[in-house]
């Protein structure tokens, strides 16, 4: 997994942090992740935050349009 692909995982986890806490602050995204343990204390996307975010891709994939 190249460099770029743990930066695109971890933006959309804090993405998904921050609509999870209805906040439009990183920070507070980025905080809410690591607790859930999406995120490591480096700032990079754990096994779980990885396997939450293909979830959420396939299920956007699926959406009717």
């Amino acid at each position: 997994m190249s460099a770029l692909d743990d930066f695109s995982y971890t933006e959309k986890l804090i993405r998904y942090g921050r609509l999870k806490t209805h906040s439009n602050i990183d920070d507070v995204g980025l905080e809410y992740c690591i607790s859930s343990g999406f995120i490591d204390q480096r700032g990079q996307a754990t096994e779980a935050g990885k396997n939450l975010m293909q979830f959420m891709d396939f299920s956007e994939d699926r959406r009717p349009s």
